[in-house]
Formats: structure tokens, sequence, C-alpha cells
């Protein structure tokens, strides 16, 4: 199970489970939630899923508002059907719909649309309309994989969604039935992806250590690549119109200007990194990038990248936030101005933790008591009977290497002593 959270002015949005939260992090009140229909009336796969859940089938006509694609609203209230009891039907099937859950969750630029992504037993990319008190979904369209990555472009029109294969497909969000197109893909999965302001570029990263940048739209034609990374490649940040970010299971942090594949900054981290965000300080000129550690005795590095006149970069400040870091199991994070939100696992319960961003300690000011369970109440975390919340292996992450020559060399030693041995017998 995936846990999602990420920073769209003015709100925090955390997807779990079923759940995605719109949380205002000034006042710290939910003012939004959907919460994924139990059938998710994917054509070519309802059979499968009512011959895998039976459960699902019977109860599908007995439901909250806000289950079916095309139009329902999913509103904060839900009420009670008259003579029945909406509880009793939801619980019927929970079996079955625990078995999908929010993957990815992405907010277009322009604030309207909201793009989630679906795993287990149906995987799809829902398109809602977003709007001030509720969301009204637009589409339902099925994926042949998991969802790795989620982008959407700069004017809105379209979204990008790669998967654990490393396949990318576009999807149309004006035309919202409209069938993907296949826009290009790697021999590995794909941990990020970014679109460039101007359209003419998509940027991918992936677990061979690649840095892709591929022309738009003709995406047969490979404009350049980022080469120097030593392990996977787990983030990547748009800085300009042409400098990038990355970070990789290689400990660096480094800036390329992703135009001409050239590599203008590499800086060494303390450990592997597996999340990367930035924020922009000064436009253009100073940025804060925001890295997640793979076991390592702090959980996250702040880094102040500044560029020079000269189109140099440097890193000018660093801070190392503990959080808490070896006594529970973090999996995601996200920044405000002034705070950092993390997520994780705790006795394989989900756990958010909020921490001052100057300081990187707990924050004590701001935050009331019962807050925190108050979303995580609203995630679903604490229900009794929630499936235990256990973050992604991310060991998988690292490639496996063999040393053969080494085993060969000694099989060979051990030979030639043997052949001697029988001669000197």
């Amino acid at each position: 199970m995936c846990t999602t959270i990420s920073f769209a002015e003015p709100e925090i949005v955390l997807g779990h489970g079923r759940r995605v939260l719109f949380v205002n992090p000034n006042d710290l009140q939910i003012f939004k939630e959907i919460e994924l229909p139990p059938d998710l009336g994917l054509k070519g796969h309802a059979s499968q899923s009512q011959e895998s859940c039976p459960a699902a089938a019977s109860t599908a006509t007995a439901t909250t508002a806000g289950q079916a694609p095309g139009g329902k609203e999913q509103q904060l209230a839900k009420q009670p059907e008259e003579g029945g009891n909406s509880d009793s039907a939801t619980a019927s099937g929970l079996g079955c719909a625990t078995s999908t859950s929010v993957q990815n969750v992405a907010y277009s630029p322009d604030g309207q649309l909201l793009a989630v992504t679906t795993s287990g037993a149906q995987k799809a990319l829902l398109l809602y309309r977003s709007r001030p008190e509720n969301a009204r979904l637009l589409s339902t369209r099925p994926l042949s994989r998991a969802s790795s990555a989620l982008r959407f472009c700069s004017d809105s029109s379209s979204v990008l969604v790669t998967d654990k294969t490393g396949d990318c497909y576009q999807y149309d969000c004006v035309e919202v039935e409209a069938p993907p197109r296949l826009l290009l893909g790697h021999l590995s999965v794909v941990y990020d992806i970014l679109w460039s302001e101007d359209q003419q570029h998509i940027i991918t990263c992936d677990r061979d250590d690649k840095i892709r940048v591929t022309n738009y739209p003709a995406t047969f034609d490979i404009h350049s690549y980022c080469l120097g990374h030593r392990e996977f490649v787990s983030g990547l940040a748009l800085l300009t119109e042409q400098h990038i970010a990355s970070t990789s299971g290689d400990k660096t942090l480094r800036v390329w200007n992703y135009i001409q594949g050239k590599e203008l900054l590499q800086h060494e981290l303390p450990a592997p990194a597996v999340r990367l965000l930035v924020r922009q300080l000064e436009p253009e000129k100073v940025f804060q990038a925001a890295v997640l550690f793979y076991e390592h005795v702090d959980a996250l590095g702040l880094y102040r990248l500044e560029r020079s006149s000269d189109d140099t970069w440097s890193v000018t400040a660093t801070q190392l936030v503990c959080a808490e870091a070896g006594s529970w199991s973090i999996s995601n994070f996200t920044l405000t101005s002034d705070r950092i939100y993390i997520t994780g696992a705790e006795n394989k319960r989900l756990s958010l933790r909020v921490y001052d961003i100057a300081t990187g300690q707990p924050a004590s000011s701001g935050v009331p008591e019962g807050w925190l369970k108050m979303v995580l109440d609203g995630l679903g975390a604490n229900e009794e009977g929630a499936p235990p919340f256990i973050p992604e292996d991310l060991s998988v992450w690292f490639k496996k290497r063999f040393d053969n020559v080494s085993d060969y060399l000694e099989r060979k030693k051990r030979r030639i002593e043997e052949q001697q041995q029988q001669k000197c017998g």
C-alpha cells in the first residue's frame, strides 16, 4: 500500500488506502475528501472483479454518492439512504474494496483538475473536476499496469502516466474518455517524469541510472541524455527553462543543463536518495532542495541551491533533519513555507508527523492537539479492521551486482591446485 502527500497551494493533499484528503495547512481543517468508488466500472474488467469478489457485484448499487463515473459528486458529508444503512452496504464489500487503493495523486497547474491513479485489483486513472467543497468524477480509464509517476502538462490539457515497465502514456484531459497515446518507453521502471513549461521536452529518469530528454510531440526523437549517475535516479525537479535537479541512489544531488545534457553540479549526500522536492525561493536563482534518505540516521536533507551570473550552481547551505529516523519507517514527505509533513509506518499503522522547517524539530506551535489524529481518522488509518500499512521495500530499487570473474578465478585456482596434486601423486 502506498501513501502520497503533496502541497499544492493552498492545500496539502494526502492519499492513503481508498481516500484522498485536502487539508488547509493554515487553519489545519479538512475541507474536502475523495473516496474511491467500490467498483470503478472498468470496461472489460467487471466480470473479473465480480468473480474475484462477488460481494462487490451485489453491493454495487447500494453505495454512497460519488461512486459512478461521469458526473456524480463526492460530498464531505455523506447522508445515509432513507430506510437503509449505507455503512452496512459498504462494509459488506470491504474485503474486495480494500484491494484497490490510491497510488499517485497530482493537481493540474491551473488547480481545476485532479488526477488519481489506483493500484491493486483495479488499476485506473481517475480524472476529477476539483471544486471548493467537492470533487466531480469526470472519467475512469483503465491502466494496463500500476503507475509509477504522474505529471500534468503546463496548460492542464493532458496528463502523463508512467508505469513500472517503463512505458509513458498521454491521457487527454479535454476529451476525457479518449484512449491513451503511448509516447515513449524505457527498459526499466521510470521513477519520475517532468514536462517542460513550453511543452517541448519530456524528461524521464529510470532504474538504469539514466535521465532521458525526449522531444515532444515527436517523441520518437530523443533530444539528449543526462548521464553520470551510477545508481537508480529517484527524483527530478525543474529549476529553470534549461535546468533540472536530480537525486540518485549513488548518494549525489546533481544539477544539469538538460538541453545540452551537461552536468553543472555534483553534490555528495550522506546516503542514497529516494525522494526529491524543490521549492523556489528566488525566481530562477535560489532554490531549496529537500531530499529523503534511504536508511540513514537523518531522514531528510535540506540544501540551498544558488545560481550565479555565469550559470554555475552551488550548494550554499545544508540542514539535516533527523525526524526520529529509525523509530518508524518513513515513506514520504512534503514541504510548505514553514513546515515539513512526513508520513510513515509505526507499528504497521500510518503515522503523520510535523516538523519545523527552520529548526528541523517537531512543530511545537500551530499544530492543535488531536489534529494529527483527525487527519489519520479521515484517511481511515485508525479504523477497526484497517489493513496494516507496510511501506514499499525500497531495497529492490538497487541493482544486484554479481562478480562472476572472482568466482571464475577462484574455481580456476582450485582446479590448477588439484591438477598439480595429481601430478605430484
